[in-house]
């Protein structure tokens, strides 16, 4: 004979007892108002609400026996701390019996003059048994989660200096899982027997075993379940409730890819150049002055449609900072990124600030649609087929500051153009076509703008280097 436990967690058991959190509110709603209507039905005046209080009442304790049948048979699916559960459960029972016991007494006039205190005592084990079914369900911290001081602000100021000085696991991880996960994985409400709210139950990993594979995020059940279609029963979070960013989901796949450590530096891990524009857009503001690449003016935040579009060719579309309409474009996984494309950077024309077209398809006429863009302060253009005609489009921006252009054709005489542009403030030509005497020769015409040639050398050190002789044989 199949067991309760058996129905309640594959079954019809399961499906009833997910109808808890629906039922629940039914009891809580209408034995309150059956207290409150009783309560005013001793003012001479509104004594007629008396009337009302036991239909009120017996429809409450109706659905408090419903709604604890249905949490029963929900808390057999496990996945909830046993203690805080039964607390929990008990509770609730008590709220039910005493609401039954309630109607009886009401309807015979029995201890009429000690009712409302009974029901004084419901409310307050309603009122208990709420607050624990909150914190099974969302954590014991969830309304203090959210107050606008203090973790809040700590969480912000921890972000606060040199970002090769933060802790990846502490100040960039733990947040993330704070804020998206705890709800479901903490000490209360173990889903799936996982507990994130610690890096040692993290390692821990759940009934289906680790959740970390070492330095392999394809393989490791925490990153996985991320990317995962929203309408797959195995995403996390399930579908409903709020997701990771972008920014946040290439934090926890870098994070498992340099090893998952608890103790790591940004500077201690490897950074691509995809992670090294997220850590950027985490820090807006460097020694408590502005950053100079995130335009000052406010913008709304851009168009869910202009988004989609761009991400459904393979685009990132990542904000440059918390609270910033601003976004940065990175094609990095986009190669066939070219001319045509750019034209759909247009309808994002008013958010975009930072734009990453590395090893793309774009050339001279893309130059001419990314010109349009008003607020745009960096530009990456590494290994493209732009040349000197491109670049007398960007000559008029009044916003560019950094411009890459590593690995192109351009020349002294295009970059000669870009004297019109009052902001720029940095250029890359490393292995272009311009000359070590046109870089000279723009250093004096732009003395403003640093012209960055790469191809850097470390001074021999004489403590370094050993030379050996041969002796000659006599």
């Amino acid at each position: 004979m199949t067991s309760l436990l058996e129905v309640s967690q594959t079954g019809w058991g399961l499906f009833f007892g997910r109808f808890h959190p629906v039922l629940v509110h039914l009891p809580i709603g209408m034995l309150l108002v059956a207290f409150v209507l009783e309560a005013l039905s001793k003012n001479r005046r509104l004594a007629v609400l008396g009337a009302a209080v036991l239909p009120v009442l017996i429809f409450g304790a109706m659905s408090a026996v419903a709604a604890c049948i249905a949490g029963y048979l929900l808390s057999l699916s496990g996945g909830y701390e046993e203690d805080a559960l039964d607390l929990h459960m008990w509770l609730g029972i008590g709220v039910a019996v005493i609401s039954v016991l309630l109607c009886v007494l009401r309807r015979y006039t029995i201890f009429k003059k000690g009712w409302l205190y009974l029901s004084g005592a419901m409310v307050v084990l309603l009122s208990a048994a709420g607050h624990y079914g909150g914190t099974l369900t969302h954590g014991d911290d969830y309304l203090t989660a959210a107050l606008p001081v203090g973790k809040k602000k700590a969480a912000a100021a921890a972000l606060t200096g040199p970002t090769e000085e933060i802790k990846v696991y502490d100040q960039l991880v733990r947040p993330v899982l704070e804020q998206k996960c705890y709800g479901c994985h903490n000490a209360q409400k173990l889903k799936g027997g996982l507990r994130l709210d610690g890096m040692k139950h993290i390692l821990e990993g759940g009934e289906n075993g680790p959740v970390l594979k070492d330095s392999l995020p394809e393989m490791s059940e925490l990153y996985k379940r991320l990317i995962l279609s929203e309408d797959d029963d195995k995403r996390m979070p399930p579908k409903g409730k709020p997701q990771l960013t972008p920014q946040q989901v290439e934090i926890i796949y870098w994070w498992i890819a340099q090893g998952a450590s608890p103790a790591a530096t940004v500077k201690d891990l490897h950074k691509s150049p995809r992670i090294q524009l997220v850590l950027e857009s985490l820090q807006p503001s460097r020694g408590g002055e502005a950053n100079p690449f995130i335009p000052e003016a406010e913008a709304s935040a851009p168009t869910e449609k202009a988004v989609a579009e761009l991400e459904a060719i393979g685009v990132k579309v990542m904000p440059v900072a918390a609270q910033s309409g601003y976004v940065m474009i990175n094609a990095i996984n986009a190669t066939a990124f070219g001319n045509r494309e750019a034209e759909l950077l247009l309808s994002l024309k008013s958010n975009i600030a930072w734009l990453k077209l590395s090893n793309t398809q774009v050339g001279d006429s893309a130059l001419a649609t990314i010109a349009k863009l008003p607020h745009l302060t960096r530009l990456h253009l590494e290994n493209t087929a732009v040349t000197d005609a491109g670049l007398q489009a960007l000559a008029a921006s009044k916003t560019l500051m950094y411009l890459n252009l590593v690995g192109t054709k351009v020349t002294g005489k295009g970059l000669q153009a870009l004297q019109q542009n009052k902001a720029l403030q940095e250029v890359y030509v490393y292995k272009s076509a311009v000359t070590p005497a046109e870089v000279a020769a723009l250093k004096k015409s732009m003395p403003r703008v640093k012209v960055d040639t790469g191809g850097y050398h470390m001074p021999v050190l004489a403590t370094d280097t050993m030379v050996y002789r041969r002796e000659k044989k006599s």
